[in-house]
């Protein structure tokens, strides 16, 4: 019986480290896509869409050697083959990083300076029929017009440009369904943006710090970090870590049942040798300690090999790449020491509170025994 207990520690705490590992490896391969779109901290208006970017916040951002670039965000109907979807337009300039150009274009090529070219999201082009240099279909984008006036026919409420696709990319199902790259100039002259006005001051790289950059812009500006302009997501993330750790924490429960109805077991079929040790002397709290240090005995060395293997199955992983998402791509998985003590905690607190239980258990029969 003891031997099914402890190997039913072993496998549970192990299962849970490793499902807890896996999904902080499949945090961190979301996260990483979304650093390639989002940048280290964005600069936006609090009121409006854009505002003017001055020489003297320019010079402030120079001087201080920070890197980065300007973009413009807002929604447009995407129109071809008589297929139509609304979009956001993420437009950037030159100085969006290559690193992430190279990371997220999957077909075709990067837009050009000063071009009607765009990058459309995988999704969109899949969904939409749209082909790479397709001089044939070109894509239509429709934005409202600004102004009053009579309105008699669509041209007199939305203005249009003619775009090429110069490539698709591939980021996750949201943006790949939702978003296209443009040039800043080409936004610009669709969405009607004032002369040396953006959108925002995306900082992609810097040595100074978040409160010194938000000091400058003052409380006109939101200055946000990655974090806080992907709040939904890292709250979904979050939110599903904790509740694949409340599940494998039952499991964690289910397995010290079989330890608890071991313990059970014993002292039921042990109660001759209880009476004979309370004949020489041993006390009932003494007894106690007896079965509540061998269920904490079995909870311990149960976790500590279930955490040993557990561990060495996901540096296997990372060194072997046992299991495959795809044929290129290995299921990722990372070793975090907050799962480790997670999960050791875990098992010790729920196995202390079964020995207890076994404990206090004994404490009554032996007085019903002594009673007889």
């Amino acid at each position: 019986m003891s031997i099914l207990a402890i190997v039913g520690v072993i496998v549970s705490s192990s299962a849970m480290f490793i499902v807890l590992s896996g999904f902080s490896g499949l945090k961190n391969y979301s996260l990483e896509f979304i650093s390639f779109v989002s940048p280290e901290i964005k600069i936006s208006p609090i009121k409006g869409k854009s505002f003017e970017f001055t020489d003297e916040m320019k010079r402030f951002l120079d001087i201080e050697g920070v890197s980065y670039g300007l973009s413009y965000e807002d929604k447009a109907l995407l129109s071809v083959n008589e297929n139509n979807r609304i979009v956001k337009v993420k437009a950037v300039d030159l100085n969006f990083p290559r690193k992430s150009i190279d990371s997220i274009v999957y077909q075709g090529l990067w837009f050009n300076k000063g071009s009607d070219e765009v990058v459309v999201g995988l999704g969109v082009a899949y969904e939409l029929g749209i082909s790479t240099f397709d001089a044939i279909s070109p894509i239509k984008l429709y934005v409202p017009k600004s102004g009053k006036g009579q309105v008699f026919s669509e041209k007199d409420i939305l203005k249009s440009v003619n775009v090429l696709a110069s490539g698709v990319f591939s980021l996750n199902e949201e943006y790949n369904n939702s978003l296209i790259f443009c040039d800043f100039e080409l936004a610009k002259n669709l969405f009607e943006i004032k002369e040396q006005h953006v959108g925002s001051v995306d900082v992609y790289k810097s040595n100074i710090s978040y409160e010194k950059i938000s000091s400058f812009f003052g409380p006109e500006f939101n200055v946000e970090t990655r974090i806080q302009q992907n709040k939904s997501i890292y709250k979904m993330l979050n939110t599903e870590q904790v509740a694949i750790y409340l599940i494998f924490s039952l499991i964690v429960v289910v397995a010290l049942f079989n330890m608890f109805g071991a313990l059970m077991m014993m002292v039921i079929e042990k109660q001759k040798n209880l009476q004979t040790l309370m004949v020489l002397g041993v006390t009932k709290t003494q007894v106690g300690k007896i079965f509540f240090y061998q269920g904490g005995l079995i909870s311990i060395v149960g976790c500590v090999i279930g955490l040993s293997v557990g561990v060495l199955l996901v540096f296997l992983q990372q060194k072997f790449s046992l299991f495959m998402i795809t044929p290129s791509l290995a299921y990722p998985v990372v070793f975090d020491i907050k799962n480790f003590l997670f999960v050791f905690f875990t098992v010790c607190v729920l196995g202390g509170l079964a020995s207890t239980i076994v404990s206090f258990y004994v404490k009554k029969s032996i007085q019903q025994i002594s009673q007889k």
